[in-house]
């Protein structure tokens, strides 16, 4: 799965918890800062990897969310997460 493909999964995924915002983000793109931009907070990231945990079938180490802050950032864990699970299968 590419970047790109990847990229695609996760936008409606992160409107999904953006869209009852007053002012929802136009684009979704990867250096989107998930508080800044996308007027995420905490909660609402929380169910976004939830989302993601479900969507791509994988379990995301605790480790691997230090430093979350763009949708780029969580597009790198999905892709390093699908990577670590193929090699261990």
């Amino acid at each position: 799965m590419t970047t790109n493909d990847i990229l695609r999964a996760l936008a409606p995924l992160i409107r999904a918890h953006t869209e009852h915002l007053p002012a929802p983000p136009v684009a979704v793109t990867a250096d989107s800062r998930l508080e800044q931009d996308l007027r995420m907070d905490s909660m609402a990231i929380v169910h976004v990897l939830e989302a993601i945990e479900d969507t791509f079938g994988l379990t995301i180490p605790d480790e691997r969310l230090a430093g979350v802050y763009t949708v780029g950032d969580l597009v790198d864990i999905v892709r390093t997460t699908t990577a670590s699970a193929e090699r261990v299968a």
